[in-house]
């Protein structure tokens, strides 16, 4: 696989996994440039990998992690991360392929792609999120939550170590989908 193919994976896993959890994703990108600084050098892996600013995406995930699981809270929550998350999925995922050998131009392409990942994903959890709360009156929220914050973990653990998986993911999801549109009854 091409490094140039594989930072375009790493950075749509990695803003996707923003999109639903930013603080999630930096936690992995700064744990991993942390306990790997050889795979990620630079300033911007560094900073990500020291404990002032591990710390602070520590306790802001915890903060996340609580806001996210109580009904009402979590939609103000989502509406202030409108603007956060593409951010960060923007930001780590400049710091996470900006070191590599690669041309300016794809790191700024890699950098956008991670901001529209983040960005796509953030509106589709809130929708969901809210198509949730009017079903369960916000009941199933919680569970919502919990799954959203696995899928970033897992799926910044796989951009940054196994950014193939990644494409095998958004072609799963891709297929549930589309299986699912086919499904649907026409509308008469």
């Amino acid at each position: 696989m091409s490094q140039i193919f594989a930072s375009l994976l790493t950075s749509a896993g990695l803003g996707t996994g923003a999109g639903l959890n930013a603080y999630a994703t930096m936690l992995v990108f700064g744990l991993l440039a942390r306990w790997q600084p050889q795979h990620f050098a630079g300033p911007l892996p560094r900073f990500f990998a020291s404990t002032p600013v591990l710390s602070v995406i520590a306790i802001l995930y915890v903060v996340e992690f609580v806001a996210d699981k109580v009904p009402a809270v979590d939609h103000v929550w989502d509406v202030i991360h409108t603007f956060i998350r593409p951010v960060a999925g923007a930001v780590v995922a400049w710091a996470a392929v900006s070191h590599e050998s690669l041309p300016h131009g794809v790191v700024i392409v890699a950098t956008a792609l991670a901001g529209t990942a983040a960005f796509s994903a953030h509106a589709t959890k809130a929708m969901t999120r809210v198509a949730s709360t009017m079903a369960t009156g916000g009941l199933g929220n919680p569970m919502l939550s919990l799954a959203e914050d696995v899928l970033a973990f897992v799926g910044a653990i796989a951009a940054l170590l196994m950014p193939l998986l990644v494409l095998v993911l958004f072609v799963a999801v891709l297929v549930f989908f589309l299986l699912r549109l086919r499904r649907r009854p026409a509308a008469a």
